[in-house]
């Protein structure tokens, strides 16, 4: 039997757009002279299987993100991907799968990082990100100056046509709304998890309210997609882990999904 753990992995801190930043300070503070922080930006790693499996590999440094995004995302040192894995004993190049859940700056924008890997990647998010609309062009760094971080990997990149199995016991599911071929990551178990990607970015999303069972992304194509994938999330039996919920920093593994 093998028992798989997922753990999310922080690459960067996101303290919202350049024009409210505050002085430093920490998660959870937002008094006078700290920075609050709106979202985790975040990679995670599965673990159990015959090799590890990462899904998403984060933004770029702050100055990058500053210029390009007008947003302040920090990320010192210690959260530089290869320190991150690193400290759960993982080295760049033992990574072989990446699973990229959509093709936004900040979910693949180090994917030169890992020289061993392949890419997995909806054929419709593909599609889009080479011709998006120009309200998403700089999402996924569509714009002068830039090349997206997905092109810098073009001749690994391993298209997926809707839900598929990856590897054994890790499978992609098909998402769309956030973008086109945005994509979950189904982790099997007695209760599977889901790696939810901008299909969900917050569990408090996913709770939704008293009208609106689950709140969908600000940032779509689709909301007739983003409401036929929650409906599709609910028949999977999974319990949902979000992209960039704070909360997950706390966390800890998800631990226990077994497979036989």
């Amino acid at each position: 039997m093998t028992a798989f753990v997922i753990e999310p992995l922080c690459v960067g801190m996101n303290a919202g757009p350049v024009d409210t930043r505050q002085t430093d300070g920490h998660p959870g503070d937002a008094g006078p002279g700290r920075r609050s922080y709106i979202g985790a930006m975040l990679m995670f790693l599965v673990t159990g299987g015959d090799r590890p499996v990462l899904v998403d590999t984060g933004p770029l440094d702050e100055d990058w993100n500053r210029q390009y995004h007008g947003c302040i995302v920090e990320r010192p040192a210690e959260l530089e991907p290869a320190n991150v894995l690193a400290r759960h004993g993982i080295e760049l190049a033992d990574i072989e799968i990446v699973i990229n859940t959509h093709l936004h700056w900040d979910h693949c924008s180090n994917n030169n990082l890992f020289p061993r890997a392949k890419f997995y990647v909806q054929r419709d998010e593909l599609v889009y990100a080479s011709d998006p609309l120009p309200v998403h062009r700089r999402a996924y760094e569509k714009a002068p100056g830039l090349s997206p971080g997905w092109l810098d990997v073009w001749g690994r990149i391993e298209l997926v046509d809707g839900d598929a199995e990856i590897a054994p016991g890790v499978s992609v599911v098909q998402l769309a709304g956030h973008s086109p071929g945005s994509q979950g990551v189904l982790v099997d178990g007695a209760v599977p998890y889901l790696i939810a990607g901008d299909a969900v970015n917050t569990y408090a999303d996913w709770e939704g309210n008293e009208t609106v069972p689950h709140l969908p992304p600000g940032v779509n194509t689709s909301l007739l997609d983003c409401y036929a994938s929650f409906e599709k999330i609910e028949h999977l039996g999974c319990e949902v882990i979000p992209s960039h919920d704070l909360s997950l920093l706390d966390h800890g593994p998800f631990a226990g999904a077994h497979k036989a």
